[in-house]
Formats: structure tokens, sequence, C-alpha cells
């Protein structure tokens, strides 16, 4: 089971005309942090990290404390950052699919069983690889823009926002037809899919 926490967590920085800059305004002012520093910002701030295939997830990821009720084994709270800059004519951007381990939970007694925790923490990484999937996917969409300091904060944030629903959809659809891993033929066949994802999109990794 997956939450995406909030429906997409955005930082747009001095894009294009119509952006607000960040600097706050003093005596004397700070210095405007860079796009990889603001991001890292929010990340601390949601005491999330980013996916990396070197770094599965482990059950001690999981702080959270689970609902009393529902019949979940387990839930990944993640969210999707984007961000975009122009300086100029120069476009830079970045988007991170985080792990959120404050609001991600394991049920106790899913540890006390061996086979069951470990199909259950399987099922919980490819959520979160579903979710490196489609934040590939808006690098590639933020990559191929033409002209993309002359896109409108308002456009690229209705592209990222769709973006984002499908993510939740494909989420959506993983968990029904897996029945959260109680399914092994769907399990594995969506294992499968999401490697393959991961692997034709490894262009637009991190």
């Amino acid at each position: 089971m997956s939450r995406l926490s909030g429906s997409l967590a955005a930082i747009l920085l001095a894009f294009a005309a119509a952006c607000v800059s960040s600097t706050v305004s003093h005596p004397k002012a700070a210095p405007e942090l860079t796009l990889t520093q603001s991001m890292d910002v929010q990340l601390a701030k949601q005491e999330a990290f980013p996916w990396s295939l070197k770094r599965p997830l482990v059950w001690a990821d999981f702080k959270g404390e689970p609902p009393r009720s529902g019949g979940a084994a387990a839930e990944t709270a993640y969210t999707l950052l984007y961000g975009a800059r122009c300086t100029g004519q120069s476009f830079e951007f970045r988007v991170i699919a985080a792990f959120r381990p404050k609001e991600s939970w394991v049920r106790p007694a899913i540890l006390k069983r061996p086979a069951d925790s470990t199909r259950a923490l399987k099922h919980e990484q490819t959520h979160f690889d579903l979710a490196e999937v489609h934040a590939r996917r808006m690098r590639r969409h933020f990559a191929e823009l033409i002209a993309p300091c002359r896109v409108t904060t308002d456009n690229l944030s209705e592209i990222a926002e769709r973006m984002v629903q499908e993510e939740h959809a494909a989420q959506e659809k993983y968990d029904a037809d897996t029945d959260h891993s109680r399914v092994p033929a769907e399990q594995a066949r969506w294992d499968k899919e999401v490697a393959t994802q991961l692997s034709a999109l490894v262009k637009y990794a991190r």
C-alpha cells in the first residue's frame, strides 16, 4: 500500500517572468538558494530520502505508527518533488521521488512471519520503484521541452500535476491487481514490469 503525501510538492524558482524571486528581503539580502539547495531543504523538512538503486528499503525505514483499523500490512509514504529554474535562457530542473519514514509504517505482526515479511517488503519496494519510474518520466518531459524558458509556471504546473495524477492511478492499479501482494502471479508481473521501465528510463535517473 502506498500514499503520496500531498498531491505534489513543487518548487518553482525564478521560472520565466511570472515567478516571484525566492530571496527574502532584509536590510542585507540573504543569498538566494540554488535549486539543489532548495530541494534539499524540502527533503530535510520532510525528513525524507530520495530513491536510490543502491539503497533499497528496509523495515527499519518504516518509523510511523500503524493505524488501529484497516487490513493493510504496511504503507509506504512518499513525495514527488520537482523544481525548475530559468536563468536567462538557461533551464535547470530537478525531480525527486522521496520516501517519508515518519509517515510509513508496518504492522509488528508481519515482522514475526518471515515469509510474509519478505513478501510485504518487496511489495512496498515496488511502490517506491513505481514512484521513481514516474519521476523519471517527469525528468524526461522537462528534458525534452522546447524553449522551456518560454513556458509559464501555470502551464508547467498543470503538466506536472497531470503526471502526478497518472502516477497515483498507476499505484492504485498496482494494489488492485496484486491485492496488496496477495496474488503472487500479479505481483511477479508488476515487479518485472516496473524493473523494465526503470531500465528503459535509466537515461533519466538522478
